[in-house]
């Protein structure tokens, strides 16, 4: 099995790109890739789109939604992934569309 990427993502109000940029980490070709994403206390859908995701198992939410800012929001995320197996981390804006390679 290859090594382990965690793609670390904190949202805040991005409801708008949210969609296209998880479809765009949905078909990257890299075969070991887990979401790991933190809402830093949105108040438009964005906490709802993350929660469906969720459900459908295509990320993990961390608990906890409150307005830290994006340093310590990321940071939080880093600090959950670095607790798993995982080998690499890339930080990702909600506003990124990535290229599947």
């Amino acid at each position: 099995m290859p090594n382990r990427v965690t793609v670390l993502l904190s949202t805040y109000n991005g409801s708008k790109y949210l969609r296209q940029q998880l479809d765009s980490l949905y078909q990257q070709t890299y075969p070991n890739i887990r979401i790991l994403a933190r809402d830093d206390g949105s108040s438009d859908s964005t906490r709802d789109i993350l929660q469906d995701e969720q459900g459908k198992g295509r990320l993990e939410l961390l608990e906890g939604h409150g307005n830290l800012g994006a340093a310590l929001s990321f940071f939080e995320l880093l600090n959950a992934a670095a607790a798993t197996d995982t080998e690499y981390v890339a930080f990702c804006d909600q506003d990124d569309v990535w290229h599947p390679d």
